[in-house]
């Protein structure tokens, strides 16, 4: 029992030293919305571009979406789909797959929509030259 107590021991702390090299690096800024990196708190959010000299900041927030009241548990039989959804996508059977998910959902999944962009725009009057850029 104790050596099974310290090899867990051990399997944790090498968990736990692989996980602290991963990181995302990026040598440009995000041209893309889909390049910008996510923050956010399930409340607010933000998508990140990583401008030195132009940056762009896009914000949403939890009450503003393109749908109506919210209830808190939107679909409580949600679960009662998930089994068949992974049968479907092992057989490769995708839309059947994607017409369960659409279940699974419920009848209020609705996009949030944008609560504005902040616009950071500095001036180094070319005396910054920049390299080495890093976005992590």
């Amino acid at each position: 029992m104790k050596r099974l107590k310290l090899l867990t021991l051990a399997l944790m702390t090498l968990s736990l030293n692989a996980q602290e090299n991963l990181k995302l690096w990026y040598e440009h800024p995000a041209q893309e919305w889909v390049e910008a990196l996510p923050l956010g708190n399930g409340q607010i959010g933000a998508m990140v571009f990583g401008g030195i000299e132009n940056e762009v900041i896009q914000l949403n927030e939890v009450t503003l979406w393109s749908g109506g009241p919210q209830k808190k548990n939107v679909n409580p039989d949600a679960f009662k789909y998930l089994k068949p959804i992974r049968e479907a996508l092992a057989k490769d059977d995708y839309q059947k797959a994607t017409e369960l998910c659409k279940k699974m959902q419920g009848y209020f999944t609705e996009s949030f929509l944008p609560l504005g962009d902040i616009r950071i725009k500095q001036s180094f009057d070319g005396k910054v030259h920049s390299s080495g850029y890093v976005r992590k």
